[in-house]
């Protein structure tokens, strides 16, 4: 990904660890019931 989009790895990473947590907060409340 990074070699195509031309961004540094961490910000890759940080991007990808940032959506996860989105994801997780969403489907927490989902899991939950």
């Amino acid at each position: 990904i990074a070699a195509i989009m031309d961004f540094p790895v961490g910000t890759v990473r940080s991007r990808i660890f940032r959506a996860r947590e989105a994801i997780d907060n969403k489907v927490q409340p989902l899991i939950q019931r």
